[in-house]
């Protein structure tokens, strides 16, 4: 990044990944000038499972894992996967880190990166009789097990880790207010936004749903209006580069006054 290209100078921006997840974004934001503040509303743990290389090595048609997560929670028992399983991976990052296991990919979706696009890619149209396996968190959506059934295979789960709410003292947060204090916030998942509005569902309401909100995905989208945000802001994908761009689009427009659309 050109280091004189500032163009989030004098802005706060909250970051509500897991702990271990917000480095990058963050890091990215202080390049372009901003202040990274982080409020982790998600803690990823690990699930037990001692039969994951027995459920990896059976004869598979397809693997597909979910997240990022799904790649590094089931990481210890990627060796067993039978060679003739193809394996799908339901984004960039999610791909990235199967490579990095010296797993090959063989699809992965082109527009955004969620199970409605994974499901419209034709490999998975015609899957009558095939065996696949859904590597994911506890919880995850049923959509796309669910649809895949509906097409006529046989799906099973590997569910190697869990999201748990973080403990947020929300004392320090109804002290604040949207002026000089924040400019906008980024969230990339249901389960975080749940969880904010919980967890600090004052503060949402009486301030914070003031602020843009840039966050990925149609999806979410959704379940972030039906929640009452309305300066929204939608990145290309959940990576870090693609929620940066859409964070410099909004603080840009926000000067010359945000557009109700979501468009910037």
């Amino acid at each position: 990044m050109n280091p004189t290209w500032h163009p989030l100078a004098g802005r706060t921006i909250l970051v509500t990944r897991p702990q271990e997840q917000a480095d990058g974004l963050c890091q990215r934001i202080e390049a372009a000038g901003g202040r990274a503040l982080r409020l982790p509303l998600l803690v990823i743990e690990a699930v037990e499972t001692p039969v994951m290389a027995h459920c990896l090595a059976e004869p598979w048609d397809w693997i597909l894992f979910i997240s990022h997560n799904a790649v590094r929670y089931a990481a210890p028992w990627l060796t067993e996967c039978k060679p003739e399983a193809r394996i799908a991976a339901i984004g960039a990052n999610t791909a990235m880190s199967l490579a990095k296991q010296g797993i090959r990919v063989d699809l992965t979706p082109e527009l955004e990166f969620n199970s409605e696009s994974l499901l419209a890619m034709p490999e998975l149209m015609a899957v009558n009789g095939r065996k696949i396996l859904i590597v994911r968190g506890q919880g995850g959506r049923e959509h796309l097990g669910d649809t895949l059934g509906r097409r006529g295979a046989t799906v099973a789960y590997a569910e190697v880790y869990r999201r748990v709410p973080a403990v947020i003292d929300p004392e320090p947060w109804r002290q604040c207010g949207p002026a000089g204090t924040l400019h906008a916030l980024t969230l990339t998942s249901g389960e975080a936004l749940d969880h904010l509005h919980h967890a600090l569902r004052d503060v949402v309401s009486g301030w914070m749903q003031t602020l843009p909100l840039v966050i990925p995905g149609s999806r979410l989208e959704c379940l972030a209006r039906d929640k009452g945000w309305q300066r929204v802001k939608v990145a290309t994908q959940p990576g870090d580069a693609a929620m940066l761009r859409a964070v410099i689009e909004v603080i840009g427009t926000d000067q010359h006054g945000f557009t109700s659309d979501g468009s910037g």
